[in-house]
């Protein structure tokens, strides 16, 4: 059995760049070859900022994988990143896995979140919240 397996690089982070900018700034690119495709995204305004990540790869052989990863900041310096993959081998095992990260600049509360599928298995969560202090708070409701 063979499994294909897609990580991006864990340094995909917005540091350094400018939010202060006037326009809007946007740029993406997308690479196609007979297997595989990626593309990366950048985006730029007076309030936020986002970078995104993607691919997907297949050997050909009936394994196959893709995954993403994303990041934001806010003007007020909220930020976030999400990153995930999910793959499927030959022989039919799949799994799949999220992570997500967010931290609101005014309360300094921080969100970990992990989602993972195995078939066969299910699905788990996980999610915690920490003050800046690194304490473990309730997590606030989604509304």
């Amino acid at each position: 059995m063979k499994t294909t397996r897609l990580h991006f690089l864990s340094g995909l982070t917005l540091a350094g760049l400018a939010l202060a900018a006037a326009a809007t700034i946007a740029t993406a690119q997308v690479i196609t070859t007979p297997h595989a495709v990626r593309g990366a995204a950048v985006a730029i305004g007076p309030n936020a900022a986002a970078v995104g990540q993607r691919g997907a790869v297949a050997d050909g052989q009936g394994n196959a994988a893709a995954g993403r990863r994303s990041a934001f900041t806010t003007a007020n310096g909220s930020t976030g990143q999400r990153s995930g993959y999910v793959q499927r081998s030959a022989d039919g095992s799949a799994s799949a896995e999220r992570q997500t990260t967010a931290t609101n600049a005014n309360t300094g509360v921080t969100f970990d979140g992990n989602t993972t599928y195995t078939k066969g298995s299910g699905v788990t969560r996980l999610a915690s919240c920490t003050d800046a202090a690194g304490n473990t708070v309730t997590c606030g409701s989604s509304r």
